[in-house]
């Protein structure tokens, strides 16, 4: 399939599917006080990108965590403070009148990461 080829209805379907698998895995290690590795969070982002790229929802609770992991991570670096640990504490909901802007800036971060992306 070429760059600009159109995934079929079904591989959305399953790029969905699997997004919500290693969601549900992620919230399973965080409710067990364990690291969740990054190779898990650029997977999920990539998943959410590429359903959000062909106007596929993006299943809630992968664009929750990754609220979540971007929320730590932005807190973590800016030093406001630290953030939830192990799932602990909520984020803006991504599904809010007033959570949309959370979850455009988490999309919006990381198509940033992509392989040549210009800013």
């Amino acid at each position: 399939m070429s760059a600009t080829e159109r995934p079929s209805p079904e591989r959305l379907a399953r790029v969905s599917e699997l997004a919500v698998k290693l969601a549900e895995k992620a919230l399973a290690e965080r409710m067990l006080q364990r690291p969740v590795a990054d190779q898990t969070v650029t997977a999920l982002a990539q998943a959410a990108l590429l359903l959000e790229e062909h106007g596929e929802p993006v299943p809630p609770l992968a664009l929750e965590l990754l609220t979540r992991f971007f929320e730590e991570r932005r807190r973590a670096g800016d030093g406001a403070g630290p953030g939830p640990a192990g799932g602990a504490g909520h984020p803006e909901d991504p599904h809010d009148p007033d959570g949309p802007t959370v979850a455009r800036k988490v999309i919006g971060f990381f198509r940033s990461l992509r392989p040549g992306h210009r800013r």
